[in-house]
């Protein structure tokens, strides 16, 4: 019975840590893509995303890009609030995420909320999709 036990107890460890690792890796991975959007460095955001990237935008990750570069050049400086609302991994290699994003300006700050889904491929975790979410 202890052996049981013993080796139970194991296995919910391993999860945990699996689980804590993947959400260590996604919210690091979140804070690299506010650090390169903060620099305005659309090639460094899009390090992150996955090639096949698509939103209910209508988005890819080539026009995502064009969006990006544009974003940018519009906003010279750039400064990001961004709060993860939720986190969650329901299934392995899928994380899923409500997160928050202000852009930090003088007049008038926007903020989006964002549902994003990332995947983890080859032992990386890439944004797959991003939507906005209703207020």
């Amino acid at each position: 019975m202890k052996l049981f036990i013993s080796v139970i107890a194991a296995t919910l460890l391993a999860a945990c840590s699996a689980k804590s690792s993947d959400e260590e890796q996604v919210r690091a991975l979140i804070d690299s893509v506010e650090a390169a959007a903060e620099k305005r460095d659309a090639s460094d955001v899009l390090e992150h995303v996955a090639d096949d990237y698509v939103d209910s935008s209508g988005l890819d990750k080539r026009e995502l890009q064009n969006f990006l570069r544009g974003y940018f050049l519009s906003h010279p400086k750039l400064e990001l609030l961004v709060n993860i609302e939720s986190l969650e991994f329901p299934v392995d290699g899928l994380a899923q995420a409500v997160v928050s994003v202000t852009a930090v300006e003088l007049g008038d700050p926007g903020m989006e909320r964002l549902k994003v889904e990332f995947r983890r491929a080859g032992g990386e975790w890439r944004v797959a999709r991003a939507d906005r979410v209703a207020r």
